[in-house]
């Protein structure tokens, strides 16, 4: 069972890089769609066929559908790694609902229909000499969709893409209209609400002007990153970690504004560099991993990567559009209780290791305190640390995420609702924040009140029953 999962997970990752060079990045094979009336999400690892596949084009054929449906889910790019993508009635795609509204070049603003693709949205914003302030990771998402996740980057002053938005649209389960502002608590039930109020149908984004940015990545030592996080944070406008098991090795990225020329060939490099590493990831780290030998090869393995330096667009340095097959489990702790966590998750894979787990890394992000634009979002109000446990789509990974799961309520560790999410439940939801989960079922409940946006992830965490 190992060495068939670990073919399919590396098969399918290369497949997919080879495919998205071959049309010059304009097709990735790793990504949600319907074929057919089959749904699978980017990963494959949710596939049904709803009763009903719909593709609207216009705001009333989304109010009328709303309307007319008794249960329905929409998706963007499937890039989800739990159930809230899966819909027994009717299911919903807005890439025919994409495109520009209006734009304003002097105001520096730009509003986009809810399912245009972040790709997309930062293709519109650099044709008028604009950029996001800064991005996360991945591009393929609809900008409805990684709102409805408060999706976050890392950085000592900027955390969340939803502080580029100064308004936006949103249908109800009522299949009423409303335009909310960060003011509006509708707004922040609708900022990592996971599309229980509505359907997010448009976005107004504040733009930046377009920048480079200069990107660094080196390997070091675990305890000296443990000694001078605080100066590297502040040294660096964006900043992350990749953390191994069995090894004190670390990767820093690091991410900051420059007027330096961007490099030579430098998005190819970017896409060589990505492409490698997922390759890795999926033939060498696996291989190591189930052959047992990580304890003894992992300094090794993680210590002799060379790092990189490159000056690219803002956008091609903050996100990227490849990924080897991978789950994601993340949650949100205290940013003082960084190294204890991270700690207790590696020593966690650690133990349960010699019972076959795939190969993990453990990406580490870090956000600012005082974000009051989400209620349930799992950075709202505090200085968080991200903790990102990355699991090669293989046998095992289920049971590494079983037992880190119940580490994570051991801890109070805030979940990340667009990632791995199996156990928590309302009880988790109500304890971890309280009365701003109190005004959230409010607000669920007074906008879908016959709970039509409702399937199982949002039964299991806001006990509403379908």
């Amino acid at each position: 069972m190992k060495f068939h999962t670990y073919f399919r997970v590396a098969v399918i990752t290369t497949l997919n890089i080879i495919l998205n060079a071959a049309t010059f990045g304009r097709y990735v094979w790793l990504e949600g769609r319907v074929c057919r009336g089959v749904f699978m999400n980017w990963a494959r690892r949710f596939r049904y066929t709803p009763r009903q596949f719909v593709q609207p084009t216009t705001e009333q054929e989304i109010v009328e559908l709303v309307r007319n449906s008794r249960r329905l889910r929409v998706f963007g790019s499937g890039h989800s790694f739990n159930d809230g993508v899966v819909s027994g009635d009717t299911l919903v795609s807005l890439d025919r609902y994409s495109g520009v509204v209006w734009k304003d070049r002097e105001k520096k603003q730009m509003a986009v229909r809810g399912g245009t693709r972040v790709r997309d949205v930062v293709a519109l914003l650099l044709d008028e000499g604009l950029a996001f302030s800064a991005l996360p990771s991945h591009d393929a998402q609809s900008i409805a969709g990684i709102l409805s996740t408060d999706v976050h980057g890392t950085g000592r002053h900027w955390g969340f893409v939803s502080e580029s938005v100064i308004r936006l649209k949103l249908i109800d389960g009522r299949g009423n209209i409303h335009e909310c502002q960060p003011g509006d608590d509708l707004f922040r039930a609708a900022i990592g609400g996971i599309g229980a109020v509505g359907i997010i149908t448009e976005v107004v984004i504040q733009g930046v002007d377009r920048f480079n940015v200069e990107q660094k990545v080196h390997v070091s030592d675990l305890s000296f990153v443990e000694k001078h996080l605080d100066r590297l944070l502040e040294e660096n406008e964006h900043f992350s970690l990749y953390l191994f098991p069995f090894t004190n090795k670390c990767q820093i990225n690091t991410w900051n504004r420059t007027d330096t020329k961007r490099s030579f060939l430098g998005d190819v490099r970017e896409f060589v560099s990505i492409s490698m590493d997922a390759l890795l990831a999926v033939w060498v780290g696996n291989l190591i991993a189930y052959a047992g030998r990580l304890p003894s090869l992992s300094s090794l393995a993680h210590g002799v990567k060379r790092g990189t330096d490159l000056v690219l667009e803002s956008n091609k340095a903050f996100n990227r559009t490849i990924y080897h097959l991978h789950q994601e489990l993340e949650f949100t702790i205290p940013f003082a209780d960084t190294f204890k966590a991270c700690r207790r998750f590696l020593s966690l894979y650690e133990e349960l290791y010699p019972s076959g787990l795939p190969y993990t890394l453990f990406e580490v992000r870090f956000t600012p305190a005082h974000h009051d634009r989400t209620l349930i979002g799992a950075g709202r109000e505090r200085r968080s640390t991200w903790i990102d446990l990355v699991c090669n789509d293989s046998h095992g990974f289920e049971k590494y995420y079983t037992a880190a799961e119940g580490l994570i309520k051991e801890m109070g560790a805030r979940p990340h609702l667009g990632k791995y999410c199996r156990s928590l439940g309302k009880d988790d939801m109500a304890k971890l924040h309280r009365e701003y989960f109190a005004t959230f079922l409010r607000l669920v409940e007074a906008h879908d009140p016959d709970g039509k946006f409702t399937c199982e992830l949002t039964q299991r965490l806001l006990g509403r029953g379908a």
